[in-house]
């Protein structure tokens, strides 16, 4: 589930994506040889994904990697808030604090006035 300003948890993650090179060459070689210890491909999506509940050394570390090999392997990362699933045991950001309000507003950006948020 993603966020909105209207539907803040109390509990969520950011969830960095980075495109798959959409080979089975040495840029996909490169690709899985860089991110198959940070994070777990999404073949439904066609993405890496890379959960973050707390901004530390390890997370900047992980984010550092995801902008490695989309420089590499000519791809992109993106990013968005989702709710934190009840099975994560990990750190998690809470509904409370800057980066929480922020998160929740650029989940509204692009939405037309008028719009609701996607459930």
């Amino acid at each position: 589930m993603v966020l909105s300003s209207r539907t803040s948890p109390a509990r969520w993650l950011l969830e960095a994506t980075c495109h798959s090179t959409h080979s089975d060459g040495p840029a996909w070689q490169e690709q899985l040889q860089l991110l198959c210890f940070i994070g777990h491909f999404d073949k439904a999506r066609d993405v890496w994904v890379v959960r973050i509940g707390v901004l530390d050394i390890k997370a900047l570390a992980t984010l550092n990697t995801l902008f490695e090999a989309a420089a590499r392997c000519r791809t992109r990362v993106s990013f968005q808030p989702v709710t934190a699933p009840p099975s994560w045991s990990g750190p998690v950001f809470t509904g409370e604090g800057d980066l929480a309000r922020l998160a929740a507003s650029a989940a509204d950006q692009g939405r037309r006035l008028g719009h609701l948020p996607a459930a």
